[in-house]
């Protein structure tokens, strides 16, 4: 029972913050921002409160420096994969870059974890 009970928190919250979301999302501009800036942080917020709820504060605090983490390395890969492409075949930037993103996200996770 418990397991059904943290599923429907995570829908019922993940779908809040979905549309809470996207209607900041509609004063952008461009449009195409929309879906970004409503799924992805919705679905982090609403992970982050149901793990903090159901596990506690040092589940949350590693679920967390995993995003971070993921989403600097993210960055990384994006500034890393565009000269890749030039060079390279796209399967073979996209697989050199996915190390540049493990890299960035080991480089960014081991001392937020560590603590």
């Amino acid at each position: 029972m418990h397991d059904v009970v943290i599923l429907v928190i995570k829908a019922l919250a993940g779908g809040t913050l979905v549309v809470v979301f996207a209607l900041i999302s509609q004063g952008l501009e461009p449009k195409r921002f929309a879906g970004l800036f409503s799924a992805a942080p919705a679905v982090a917020l609403a992970g982050l409160t149901v793990t903090l709820l159901d596990k506690g504060a040092h589940d949350a605090h590693q679920s967390s420096a995993g995003m971070i983490a993921g989403a600097a390395a993210m960055a990384v890969y994006a500034t890393a994969v565009i000269p890749l492409l030039r060079r390279a075949r796209p399967g073979v930037a996209a697989i050199a870059a996915l190390g540049v993103w493990t890299a960035a996200a080991a480089v960014v996770a081991v001392p937020l974890l560590a603590g």
